[in-house]
């Protein structure tokens, strides 16, 4: 729809026609703004998201190393159990057993 106004009796003059125009070129810089904020929003979203997989990263690799932290020292009470049990296991199936009843004991109530 053209709403341009024409001046079929010469008293209207121009001025609709110029803000029409206007009104255009003002829609179109607001989107090209738009646009432009957009690209800037997607550029500070883009940011955003590396710095938080490089936090992730951080903290992958920082559990990681725990994790071998703890494999490391569950490994070393692993195998001082295994030498315990083998020193006294008349023991080992003592306190076992002590163990199982108690956990026993715990169950039923």
């Amino acid at each position: 729809m053209d709403i341009r106004t024409k001046d079929r009796f010469g008293y209207l003059g121009t001025e609709p026609t110029a803000l029409r125009e206007q009104l255009d070129q003002l829609a179109a810089a607001l989107q090209d703004l738009a646009k432009a904020e957009g690209a800037e929003a997607i550029k500070a979203a883009n940011e955003a998201a590396r710095r938080i997989a490089e936090q992730a990263n951080a903290i992958v690799k920082e559990l990681g190393d725990k994790a071998d932290a703890v494999g490391a020292v569950a490994a070393k009470g692993r195998s001082q159990a295994e030498e315990a049990i083998r020193k006294q296991p008349l023991a080992a199936v003592s306190l076992a057993a002590a163990a199982g009843f108690l956990l026993a004991m715990l169950v039923r109530r």
